[in-house]
């Protein structure tokens, strides 16, 4: 709901989103920022800039903008959360 975010700073999320090639995928990370009230391309629902540390395999951490809140599909609860992305943010 917009103005009313699910997620906070510094929660791991799952979220999926489409590559370059149009491939379905998946990846999880921090969040660092909260667009309450979506961004200027969408304002229908809250999103996210969230840190992924290793993104895609790559071994190199990736800052992922604008990921809309309807992509996220799971916030890790404290066993799963890790200090993986401690130092990754680019605050």
């Amino acid at each position: 709901m917009i103005g009313k975010p699910k997620y906070k700073r510094g929660d791991t999320v799952y979220f999926r989103f489409t590559d370059r090639d149009g491939n379905e995928c998946e990846e999880h990370g921090e969040v660092c920022i909260v667009d309450a009230y979506g961004t200027f391309e969408q304002n229908e629902e809250p999103s996210y800039d969230i840190m992924v540390g290793d993104f895609m395999d790559t071994g190199e951490p990736c800052f992922c903008k604008h990921v809309v809140e309807s992509l996220i599909y799971k916030k890790a609860n404290t066993k799963e959360k890790s200090d993986e992305y401690r130092g990754l943010s680019p605050f």
